[in-house]
């Protein structure tokens, strides 16, 4: 939900963090026959499978040595003496464990020479306590050790891990070997896992673009080309052909192929795609297939809004009303570690994702893309009078305003109350964040919330995401509201000025009741900052900043500069602003701003054809959390070097994307609500918790959740035993499964500019 989460689940060289020490006396695990008592919570302790996932292997540095797996088991070659016993360590995490159970840790080890094991059980949170630790002697004999562990706690956030560095160490070098590591647990009972997709051929469940590309995903063990028919509701043949063969696709675990049916541009509902017996779920082929899905996406917006009522009409469902939430917003004091004295009124704006905090970081990026949607419509499209005053459903909705810039406002506006004011140190910055101390229940409504709620430390990319996102709406809204441009600029300017003198201090680390939306390099928040600054002022000053950044013209190589584009990657969206809006950087400039553009959309083009269900992300073996935003986020960007170029290959990249989450994928499955027939309906949310609570309401339509991620990171899909799992069938449409099954404000923003782009295209002439 809230952290970008790159590392890879394999063979790792980092720094580790040392677990306090504990007064806990040490279990000693003894060896000898025994055997498993009850069901094994830990995936690959076989060390069978092609990668480790989900294990995760440290050494503090190369010197202390390697490990690797051999003949099915792990096995570390120990070069020299370490200095603590976490300089080498494995690890497995999250494991959630439970009051009253008693768990059996088993492991079969042996060693080139003697030499300890240090096993533990411990919270992955700081201060990272020890809940159970023991030693292993190993030698030159393979065996079996066991010990038990009674829990005391519930706690979903536990981890398991062996430690072999430090004094642990027999007499270097030498190699320590680990096999059948399991946590039984006898009262264990996991989840029931997510049913497989009865159909093997794979479609956008809601439908194509007449004059853009169509292509299916089937996952068959053939290796020839197979037979395939389009045939509409009636069962009446209206296109065939053959597939043509893809092969092993990985993110998917499948063999595949795939069909390309873009010769078809005949408008009509229900069509099917048959290949032998099998036959897809239906789908529609017309130019209005996004039309009510670009107004869903935003619709998201006001029903996560914090302050007020939701209320009939513009709730879309009396399910969705509730009172307002959080009042005490009015009033929000510091949190100790802010060090401050004061309290502000940040009531207002939009709840970030499931849970109920306001994150500067996460915000900032969303309002962009809300605003840069208008932008770019309006240079670029012919249907931005589709978000005009009264087209979306909101309370603003007869204020001569564009509806689309409303919305985007109100959540800038609680935004921008998180600056620090004038007379106090730190004057400017912003609070990275306002949340409770702790994490409300499921379900849980914003007016029943009573958990205290604090402002957080500031950060400078707090303070640079308002800058950028004000100073872009001071433009916007120069003559629409000259007042409040006036007052975006004064934060905008404030905020970029207190970040050049503070410029790095980062995200606090992770505390209860919020997420970290935690960046290491600012450099991108600033080239975007300046970016925005300049082309709403034309300020030299900004125009020299925005010049000297590495992002601005990267040199030969440097690939993310242009392309990733997210809350912790804006550098694309500095660029896509200087290429949408009129400023004074010169013809040549822009020109390779655009050709910059243009070259990571290309990167993203060849990768989709690598890949069986045609997605952009970089790495077939791993998805991260929000991988779904990853994919909306890419099609950002595809979709600007469309605007730029009209080639109609970028057009057809978004249309892959879109086709990805929309049912073209391994589980047949689509990641907005209400949109397919296999859908998403039971996110990680506090109001829309049906599952809980069947009174309250599934997911509305025009949601998107975060989707695959093959780390794993919440108890309950953990539970599922999909340890190993195929990267894109990593998820569950559960509401236990945050870090699968969420959705955010930022994932909804690039739902609804991919929505209204393809909408866009499929209106043109």
């Amino acid at each position: 939900m809230k952290t970008s989460l790159p590392a890879l689940l394999a063979l790792t060289v980092a720094s580790v963090t040392v677990i306090p020490a504990t007064a806990r006396a040490e279990a000693t695990m003894t060896a000898g026959a025994s055997t498993p008592a009850g069901k094994n919570m830990i995936w690959n302790g076989t060390f069978d499978r092609e990668n480790l996932r989900p294990w995760s292997v440290m050494f503090d540095s190369p010197r202390f040595g390697s490990a690797a797996v051999a003949d099915g088991e792990l096995c570390f070659k120990l070069a020299e003496p370490s200095v603590h016993p976490v300089d080498v360590v494995i690890r497995q995490r999250p494991i959630a464990i439970s009051k009253g159970h008693h768990y059996q840790l088993r492991l079969k080890t042996h060693a080139t020479a003697p030499t300890k094991l240090r096993p533990r059980l411990s919270k992955i949170d700081a201060p990272y306590t020890e809940l159970w630790a023991a030693t292993v002697e190993s030698d030159a004999t393979a065996k079996t050790y066991a010990a038990t562990y009674a829990a005391t706690a519930d706690d979903d956030s536990v981890e398991l891990a062996i430690e072999l560095g430090g004094a642990l160490t027999g007499k270097a070098p030498l190699t320590v070997c680990l096999d059948e590591v399991e946590l039984n647990d006898p009262e264990f009972e996991p989840p029931v896992a997510q049913a497989r997709p009865a159909s093997t051929v794979r479609v956008n469940q809601v439908g194509y673009l007449p004059g853009f590309a169509k292509i299916a995903t089937v996952a068959t063990k053939a290796t020839a080309p197979v037979e395939w028919q389009l045939v509409d509701k009636g069962g009446k043949v209206r296109a065939s052909g053959k597939t043509h063969p893809f092969g092993d696709d990985k993110s998917s675990g499948e063999q595949v192929q795939q069909i390309d049916f873009s010769s078809v541009t005949t408008p009509g509902k229900g069509y099917r795609l048959k290949v032998g017996k099998d036959e897809s779920l239906p789908f529609d082929i017309g130019n209005d297939v996004y039309k009510r899905m670009k107004h869903d996406a935003l619709a998201f917006f006001y029903l996560q809004r914090s302050g007020i009522p939701i209320k009939m009409p513009y709730a879309g469902s009396k399910a969705y009303e509730r009172p307002a939430g959080h009042p005490g917003d009015k009033s929000v004091p510091c949190s100790k570690e802010a060090n401050c004295d004061y309290s502000l009124d940040v009531s207002g704006g939009w709840y970030d994702a499931g849970d109920h905090g306001k994150y500067a970081v996460n915000g900032g990026f969303s309002v962009w893309a809300l605003q840069d949607e208008y932008e770019a419509l309006n240079k670029f499209g012919s249907t931005a009078g589709d978000f005009g005053d009264g087209k979306l459903n909101i309370p603003e909705g007869k204020n001569s305003k564009p509806d689309i810039l409303d919305e985007a406002r109100f959540g800038l506006e609680a935004l921008m109350k998180l600056q620090v004011p004038a007379g106090k140190p730190m004057a400017g910055m912003v609070h990275q964040k306002m949340h409770g101390i702790e994490w409300s229940a499921i379900p849980t409504a914003p007016d029943k919330d009573e958990i205290k709620r604090y402002l957080r430390p500031v950060s400078t990319a707090a303070t640079l995401n308002i800058a950028g996102a004000a100073a872009q709406a001071a433009r916007l809204w120069k003559t629409l509201d000259p007042a409040f441009s006036a007052r975006c600029l004064t934060a905008a300017e404030t905020a970029y000025a207190a970040a050049l003198k503070n410029p790095k201090i980062p995200a606090e680390p992770k505390v209860r009741g919020g997420g970290i939306y935690g960046d290491g390099d600012f450099a991108d928040e600033f080239y975007w900052a300046a970016s925005e600054l300049y082309i709403t002022t034309g300020k030299d000053n900004y125009k020299a900043d925005l010049l000297k950044s590495r992002f601005h013209a990267p040199k030969a190589g440097v690939e993310t500069a242009a392309g990733e584009l997210g809350w912790d990657h804006l550098a694309p969206a500095a660029k896509i602003s200087l290429v949408t809006a009129p400023n004074g950087l010169g013809d040549a400039a822009i020109a390779d701003l655009k050709a910059q553009i243009v070259a990571a959309a290309n990167r993203f083009v060849t990768t989709i054809a690598k890949r069986g269900y045609r997605v952009p992300l970089a790495s077939d073996t791993t998805y991260i959390w929000g991988s779904n935003g990853a994919v909306m986020s890419a099609a950002v960007v595809l979709g600007a070097a469309y605007n730029l170029t009209h080639d109609a290959k970028y057009a057809n990249a978004v249309i892959d994307c879109m086709d990805y989450l929309l049912g073209r994928n391994p589980l047949a499955f689509s990641y907005v609500s209400g949109y397919g027939t296999n859908t998403l309906r039971n996110p990680h949310h506090r109001v829309w918790a049906h599952m809980k609570d069947a009174k309250l309401p599934e997911a509305p339509p025009g949601a998107v959740s975060g989707g695959p991620n093959s780390t794993l990171q919440d108890p309950y899909i953990r539970k599922l035993g999909m340890g190993g799992c195929p990267p894109e069938t990593c998820y569950v449409d559960n509401t236990e499964s945050y870090s699968t099954n969420e959705v955010a404000i930022n994932w909804n923003a690039t739902l609804a500019w991919m929505a209204a782009f393809l909408d866009d295209i499929g209106h043109k002439k």
